[in-house]
């Protein structure tokens, strides 16, 4: 029976084996495997029970003389390493190892507790032994190519290693250089790593790529990492991750608004379409900035980057005070405050609804200028916030502000409350139209009727 000399072996040494909770680390089996070789080897007589410990019969000792473990690290495959979890020598990967390596990443990726002394815990333990050759593979899988994973796993699986143990090795590559590697899945970069996705690795290890993302000797790196994550570094994966969290912090105004200047609006684009961290860095960004590769870049670049990332942050700041002003033009007020007495002077004639409802957020001035502007906007604009319009919803606004802005001026002019709105030619104009006669005034009045 398969596994049965690792039992009989095991037992040999330690007759208490079944006594102690780390059987399943001991021997490097599922327990329900150990319960079944158990049963097997007591039914058939390898072994007997005394006083609850256990020992081989004759039968058992004859067994192991002719069917002694195997060497698994043979002259013919030196790399193999020392592995007590026993499935990992098989090179289909059975139902039960597939699940103790998923949980096994769960807890090494995601925290998650490790259940003790179970077939898990056991390859965790394991793990401490392939030292030398996770190294080795760690230089082959970092070395600032694009290395794909199923040309990994067929050469080690031609070196003697197997299909789990080499996922394995994989796993605490990836988890010990998760801040230095960059990982693609079917040429696409992925910012996360998950257990969801290393599963997805050992099924489908052809759409996996995975590279070394610190770059060295690369000083203008460093500057550029200063600007973004306001340290020095040369890691691109920190980088992009440091970038990437500024533009999820951008509303959708920020995102959409066509109102930039060319090189903030052409670094958007780029960062929003980049597919390679190491590429947006390298030679995306530079070139859209300075048309130059990275290493060609200089001062004038680092500058350029900062005031196209600075405009992208402040430009819901900067709409704010845009409207602000376009507001108080409007109105011609000179600020929130007299815009506010001037909707009192004539809040007992206001009639129209949408004057009314304009009038209630004028007048609330105990708040701070963002959140006055804002309130405004978003009525005028049917209810829609500022940082979330689109440019076509500033120039709605717009449109509707004069629309309003000239009903309150005529209402304004009507009760004699304020005219400084009124030009100076109006006096003049005024002045002559009185000074005609009583027919000419008709004339006049009629003709502009007419062309009202």
């Amino acid at each position: 029976m398969l596994y049965l000399d690792k039992l009989l072996t095991t037992i040999k040494k330690d007759p208490n084996i079944f006594k102690s909770k780390d059987v399943i680390l001991k021997l490097g089996l599922a327990s329900g495997k150990i319960k079944d070789l158990k049963k097997y080897a007591t039914e058939n007589g390898y072994i007997f029970s005394q006083k609850q410990e256990y020992f081989l019969t004759q039968k058992g000792e004859d067994y192991l003389l002719q069917n002694s473990p195997q060497i698994w690290n043979t002259k013919e495959f030196p790399l193999r390493p020392i592995v007590n979890v026993e499935y990992l020598k098989d090179e289909k990967m059975v139902p039960v190892l597939s699940r103790a390596i998923r949980l096994l990443a769960k807890h090494l990726i995601e925290k998650e507790p490790l259940k003790e002394f179970s077939l898990e815990h056991a390859l965790f333990e394991d793990i401490k032994k392939y030292e030398k050759l996770i190294i080795k593979l760690e230089n082959e899988l970092l070395n600032n190519k694009k290395n794909n994973l199923e040309t990994i796993n067929n050469k080690y699986l031609e070196l003697g290693l197997t299909k789990s143990l080499i996922s394995v090795l994989i796993l605490a590559i990836l988890v010990k250089n998760l801040d230095r590697v960059a990982i693609y899945e079917k040429s696409q970069f992925q910012l996360k790593f998950d257990s969801l996705m290393f599963d997805r690795m050992i099924a489908c290890p052809e759409n996996f790529e995975i590279q070394k993302t610190e770059i060295d000797d690369e000083f203008i790196l460093k500057d550029v990492s200063k600007i973004i994550l306001n340290k020095k570094s040369n890691n691109i994966l920190e980088i992009t991750k440091g970038l990437y969290t500024t533009i999820k912090q951008l509303d959708k105004y920020s995102m959409n608004t066509e109102n930039l200047s060319k090189k903030t609006l052409r670094l958007r684009n780029i960062i929003t379409n980049a597919k390679d961290p190491i590429n947006l860095f390298t030679r995306d960004i530079p070139r859209g900035l300075s048309g130059k590769s990275l290493e060609d870049c200089d001062r004038a670049f680092l500058n350029d980057l900062k005031i196209a990332l600075n405009e992208l942050k402040n430009c819901t700041k900067n709409l704010t005070k845009e409207l602000e002003n376009f507001i108080l033009e409007c109105f011609q007020a000179k600020s929130k405050e007299e815009l506010s007495d001037r909707f009192l002077a004539i809040k007992d004639f206001i009639g129209e609804k949408e004057l009314k409802i304009l009038y209630n957020n004028v007048i609330e001035i105990n708040v701070s200028n963002d959140l006055w502007i804002n309130r405004i906007a978003t009525f005028i604009n049917k209810f829609r916030v500022p940082k979330d319009w689109s440019d076509e919803d500033y120039a709605n606004f717009k449109i509707k502000t004069k629309e309003l802005a000239l009903k309150f001026s005529i209402l304004e002019a009507t009760l004699g409350t304020n005219e400084s709105f009124v030009s100076k030619n109006y006096h003049k104009v005024l002045n002559n139209f009185l000074n005609l006669t009583k027919a000419e005034k008709m004339i006049l009045l009629r003709k502009l009727v007419n062309n009202l």
